[in-house]
Order: structure tokens, then sequence, then C-alpha cells
């Protein structure tokens, strides 16, 4: 385990480790996703060296096992939070093949298994850990334990609410030199619209973007 890791398991986590001894086994990996090797990702982690990249919006991990992977190929001390609720987002529950990713066990969504299987599946249990929070609560806690990312990736929710929300809560706890990355831009309406109107009042237009993802350095 990263000592970066370790030391937020021990003061978020009281110690108690979610991926140790996870029995991934008893559930089968997918790593279905979107987006989830875009280069901006990897060229984060090489270009920064951070201690702490935060994810916003999971759903099976694709992403957070490229930012992962890369760490542990550069043998580097740093950790991925992983922050989702794995309940899903309103777009999940309104379309059809989305809706049935969920995986429902008893009429609960199991998408934290899938997740946590990839995870310990590809080796990085080391240096993925998993905030089982929406947005706003996750952000609470990092801030309560003072930890600033140096990278963050939103990738949560698509209409402009959401998106705007997870800006105000996120851009101001990235490090001086840290990077925001963004998701589904521009082709969703409502990430373009927050993004433009969000980094327009803080006079970082225009935004830098590779489709489907963006980024703003701070």
């Amino acid at each position: 385990m990263t000592k970066v890791r370790e030391a937020l398991v021990s003061r978020m986590w009281r110690g108690r480790d979610p991926l140790q001894a996870y029995p991934e086994r008893l559930y089968r990996q997918d790593r279905q996703g979107w987006g989830s090797t875009h280069p901006y990702l990897t060229e984060a982690v090489e270009a920064l060296g951070p201690s702490v990249v935060v994810e916003v919006g999971v759903w099976k991990g694709g992403s957070v096992i490229s930012l992962a992977s890369r760490m542990k190929e550069m043998n580097h001390d740093g950790v991925v939070i992983a922050v989702d609720t794995w309940l899903g987002a309103w777009d999940h529950w309104t379309n059809d093949e989305w809706f049935a990713h969920l995986n429902f066990i008893n009429g609960f969504p199991a998408l934290y298994h899938t997740f946590a299987a990839n995870i310990v599946g590809e080796g990085l249990a080391d240096y993925v850990l998993p905030l089982p929070l929406d947005s706003v609560n996750a952000a609470n806690v990092l801030r309560h334990y003072d930890v600033r990312p140096d990278v963050v990736h939103i990738d949560g929710g698509h209409d402009v609410h959401a998106v705007t929300s997870d800006l105000r809560e996120w851009w101001p706890m990235i490090r001086p030199g840290g990077v925001l990355i963004g998701d589904d831009y521009p082709h969703w309406p409502g990430v373009k619209q927050a993004f433009d109107e969000f980094f327009a009042a803080e006079g970082k237009t225009p935004i830098e973007f590779d489709p489907p993802k963006c980024r703003v350095f701070k």
C-alpha cells in the first residue's frame, strides 16, 4: 500500500481498509465504460506526479484503473480516491441499457461490487480508495481531513445544475498547479454549459478539450 493511501485509510476509514480481503471471485469483472483510457488521464499522472487524485463519478472504475495503473507503473506514492454512490444517476435510471448495468440484487444496485472486483482483479487495491458518497458530501469529508487533490476528474451528473455543483465544490480544492479534467465535453449540452459559464467567470476560457474530455489547469 502506498504511504498516502495508508494515511487516508487510517484517518478516513478508521484503519479499516475497505478493499482488504475483498471477495472479488464472487463478482464478475466488467470493464465497460466511456472514455476510460483518454490521454488526459495518464498525462496528468505523468506530468504532475500527484499525491491525491479524485474521480467524481466512477461507474465501474475504468478511468480509475487508467489513473491508478499509471501510478503503479511509475512506482509513485499516490492514491486515486474514487467518489461515487454507485446507485446510478438520473440518466442511468431513464435509459434501459444503462439501467441494466446497475446490476440489481434484491432491488438494490450492486454496481459497487463490479467496481471493487475490477480494482482488486487488476491488482490496484493499493492505489485506490473508494469513498461511497455523493459529490458534495465527499468534498466535505476531504475538506474536514484537509485532503487537497492535485488532480480531479469529474464524470458525475450530466445536467447543468449537477455539473455546476461539482465544479463549485472541487475547483477550489485543487492545489495550485493542479488540473481539473471533465468528461462528456462538449457533446452533452448541460456539461458544456456548466463548464463554459463556470470557467468564464474564472477567466479561464476558452477551455482546452479533446472530446470527450476537457481540462483546465489551476
